[in-house]
This record gives C-alpha cells, structure tokens and sequence, in this order.
C-alpha cells in the first residue's frame, strides 16, 4: 500500500503527576505547572437537528418523524503541538459516504489550513437520525465551522488518557444455529438467548482527556464498540452518545464537549433490553470513573500516518435467496434490489483511507471507513504497541460491513452482497494487517 507519513512536531518536557477528574465537581483536581498545559485544544460544534420530519436511516422499514430526544451534532475537537494541527470530527449520522468525506476534507484544509491527512471525521452510526444525502452539501458546511470553531477557540490544556470497562450493555447480535448465523432479531424474543454467540462483544471503553487552565475539562474524547441503534423509540436521536453527553455535563456540573467514536461494532448492538438513556448513564458512569485515574500525558508528541489505497470488491457476488427466504422473508424482495442495484455500480476495487494517530508515548487511533466485525478490531488492539489504542470505524467514508472470513462462511446479513457488502472477503485481514503496520511506524 501506498502511504505517507506525515511526522508532528516532538516536544519533550518535565514528567509531570498525572491528574485526576472529580466525576462529582466541576473541575478536574490536583495542581499544575504551565509546563504541563504542553498542547492546545480547541473544541467546536454545529447543532444540525432537522427541525420538520424526516425519514429515520438504518432501518428496511424506516420510520418518520419530527419529535427528538436527544439533538444532533457535528462536533470538532482540534489539537495543537507546535506548529502541527489535528482535527477530530464526530458527526450525528448513521455514515458519510467517502466522496462527500474528500470534499469535507478539502473544505476544512481551505479554510483553517489543517492537511487533510491531519482530519478525521466519524460518524457515530446514529439510527435515529436522517441519512446524510437529507442534509446535501450542507453537511459540508457544517463540518467547516465546526472545525472553525475549534481552531479559534485553541488554548493551553493538558491531556490524559484512561481505559475502563461495561459490561452488560452490549451484545453480539449474530447467534449459531445448526452451523449458520441468523442475527438476533430474526428470531422470536424468547429465543434469542437460546443459542451461543458467534463472536465476542468488546467491554472496554478507552478515553482521552482534556482539562484548561481553569481545571475544568475542556473536552473528553471516548471509543466504544456496539452500534448507536437502539430504535424502539420514533425519535430523532443521537442515541445513547446523546445521553453519554447529558448524563457527564449533570454531574461534571458544567458543559463539556464529549465525542464519540464508534468502535469495531459491526455485529455488536445494546442489549435488547436496555433503554438508550440507561445505557447512556452506563457509559457516562464508567467515563467519568476513568476521569479519577486519568495519566497524563507528558511527552507531548503528536504523530500521524496516513495510508491510502484501494480495497477489492466482492468476488463472484451472487444473490442469497434462499438464505434470505428462510432467515428474513419479508426483506425477501428489498434485498434483491440493493443486490441488483449494487451488483449494476460495483467496480474492482474502492477507495480505502486508513489513519493513524499517536498522542503522546502509549496512546494512539487507528481508523477505518468500514462496519468492522467486533473480533477484528479486539485483535487490532491486543497487536497494538500502544497501551491505549481505539479502534474508530466508519471514519473518512463508509464502505460496509467487513465481517470475518469465518463469518463469511456462517453467512448472515452482513454478508450479503448488496449497498452495505460490496468488500472483498479478505478485506477483514487487509484491514487488520495494514492497520498493525500504520501502528508500528507510528511507534517509531
């Protein structure tokens, strides 16, 4: 694969104690030197709610409507060390296409100067929530000021990172029955605990901090593995990174930006039987206990590599229609034509940006633009040479499922060529071989 490092300016100061986040009060506790307040951040956002009603994205059967819950956000977190910029977008949608991504990258380098090898933009994969071609070229727009925002709100912070766990919130939603996988909703409420898991669900959630002069936390950066599709409820909704953000401002006792980034989620959904605001307080909880044992980041490197090439398309793509008649019969028909209407615009291969990103000396990001398997992104962190390592999907473009070449095998709806697979079947280990190697040049 081609790819370009592109190297940021390396400090080194004075080790420093690491700080500790009060998940009770308003500022982040213990004492600082300037010295520590080694990076600049800047935080920006867009509030891009539908104010009439709209067709909610991530569903065969979609719903309208115009009530909210929770309102939706492009959000921008921009880091400084030097002269190098990074931008973090997260965005309230359930994906952006990777051509509208390149035009939103290109925007963002005319108008605040930051390379567009420097920008990530992640869609939180939201299900309640309009799909992106609802908001045309104003998305676009959107993204540019948030990042705009960011860039003019830059001031001395110190940064740290944190790891947790929650358990019981997340499930893998593919279950084995007599050799094939069928996803859980497939099968009637009573039975779908009845038979065992195909692949793991991932527990740990992994947080970056950034806390001003004024002690209070600037912005909290979190990655966490399970789909935002809790969609029992017709209402626009960030989902449950929405009530992530109420549920840490009540208890912090004053606003601060926290972003979402969605982890290797691709067969991992919330628990069926969990409300998105509870699953919300689960996660905030856990943040916010992360914040009490936060380590700071004393060398203040900020290094990022970028690789870009293109992925192979579906080998010998055919039509499941047995599979579907038996497992989804009444989605028998809209799958026939996203097969034929995907199998009419396939190409041999597609676009495929990969980044990553190193803060500081055991901390780093790894993306990609896919729905990748759970078990997939679990084995990218375990190989990682870093510490903490999060996993973001669905980042810079959306290219579909990548389920496991086992998984393949087992089929399911994941697996079925049409507008959400269209990847070849090795794509899973491409990813993970090209991420691991991103990794270790960025270890360098």
């Amino acid at each position: 694969m081609r790819s370009v490092l592109i190297l940021g300016m390396v400090l080194i100061l004075l080790a420093a104690p690491a700080f500790a986040g009060d998940s009770e009060g308003s500022q982040a506790t213990g004492t600082a030197s300037d010295s520590e307040y080694n990076f600049n951040v800047g935080v920006g956002k867009v509030d891009i709610t539908p104010a009439e009603e709209v067709t909610l994205a991530g569903s065969p059967s979609p719903k309208k409507t115009s009530a909210v819950d929770t309102p939706l956000f492009v959000k921008a977190m921009v880091i400084s060390a030097g002269e190098q910029k990074l931008a973090i977008v997260t965005l309230d949608t359930l994906e952006y296409s990777t051509g509208l991504a390149v035009k939103a990258l290109e925007h963002i380098e005319e108008t605040t100067g930051i390379p567009t090898g420097h920008i990530i933009i992640c869609a939180s994969h939201t299900h309640s929530g309009p799909l992106f071609s609802y908001y045309e070229d104003r998305l676009i727009t959107s993204i540019g000021k948030a990042v705009a925002i960011a860039v003019n709100d830059l001031a001395p912070c110190k940064i740290g990172t944190s790891q947790g766990n929650v358990e019981g919130v997340s499930e893998n939603r593919r279950v084995l029955i007599d050799g094939e996988a069928w996803n859980r909703w497939q099968l009637n409420p009573s039975e779908r605990g009845n038979y065992p898991a195909e692949g793991p669900a991932d527990p740990e959630l992994n947080v970056l901090a950034a806390v001003g002069k004024d002690g209070k936390y600037k912005a909290v950066l979190y990655n966490y593995a399970c789909h935002a599709a809790n969609t029992r409820s017709a209402l626009i909704s960030a989902d449950y990174p929405g009530h992530v953000q109420k549920y840490v401002e009540k208890h912090l006792g004053y606003e601060v930006a926290t972003l979402f980034l969605a982890g290797a989620c691709g067969d991992v959904n919330p628990n069926y039987n969990l409300r998105r605001e509870i699953f919300g307080e689960k996660l905030g909880e856990e943040i916010l206990e992360s914040l009490r044992s936060i380590q700071l980041i004393v060398t203040p490197t900020l290094r990022i590599e970028s690789s870009e090439d293109e992925m192979p398309g579906r080998e010998l793509p055919e039509f499941k229609e047995a599979e579907i008649s038996r497992k989804w019969p009444r989605q028998l028909e809209h799958y026939r034509r996203v097969f034929e209407e995907m199998y009419q615009r396939k190409r041999p291969a597609y676009k495929f940006l990969i980044h990553g990103i190193r803060i500081g000396d055991d901390f780093a990001i790894i993306t990609n633009p896919v729905e990748l398997f759970c078990e997939i992104g679990m084995s990218i962190k375990e190989s990682s040479p870093f510490k903490n390592t999060m996993v973001a999907t669905l980042t810079n473009g959306s290219s579909g499922y990548v389920p496991t070449a086992r998984s393949f095998e087992l089929g399911g709806y994941e697996t079925w060529f049409g507008e959400h697979s269209f990847l070849a079947i090795r794509a899973g280990d491409v990813i993970k071989k090209e991420s691991l190697r991103v990794l270790k040049q960025l270890e360098k």
